[in-house]
């Protein structure tokens, strides 16, 4: 396994930013409620990038993806990370708060991205040219 970014066409690249920017998610706020505010790691936000192995996997050994088995990953981490979301919702002196923080709108932006990277991802095979002499 490695990374070979300039060798990847757009799908793989999108994979591979978007699992970056969801483990840089989970060092910012997913919780924000003003004098409280909690990171990733402690709303066990991390629990999510479960969903991303398979896809980066796959990625990083540039192999073939199966493209239902990653969008079935990456739909999870998108609709569980929107429930993520809406379970944030407090009601305050009859008005409806949302604490969300800025760190799980970017893991939902990350996941959203994954989904599209599946969808766009293709082995690239490069082939390797022997000088003879």
């Amino acid at each position: 396994m490695s990374i070979k970014f300039k060798e990847w066409n757009l799908g793989g690249k999108l994979i591979f930013i978007s699992t970056i920017l969801a483990i840089l998610s989970l060092f910012m706020s997913w919780v924000d409620a003003g004098i409280v505010r909690a990171s990733g790691f402690q709303q066990q936000g991390y629990l999510f990038l479960v969903l991303y192995i398979y896809p980066v996997y796959k990625l990083l050994k540039g192999t073939k993806l199966n493209k239902l088995i990653g969008l079935i990953c990456s739909t999870l981490s998108v609709i569980g990370s929107i429930a993520f979301l809406s379970s944030k919702s407090v009601d305050l002196m009859g008005t409806t708060v949302n604490a969300a923080g800025t760190g799980l709108y970017l893991f939902i932006i990350a996941s959203i991205m994954l989904t599209v990277g599946i969808i766009q991802y293709k082995v690239i095979q490069v082939k390797n040219v022997e000088n003879k002499i």
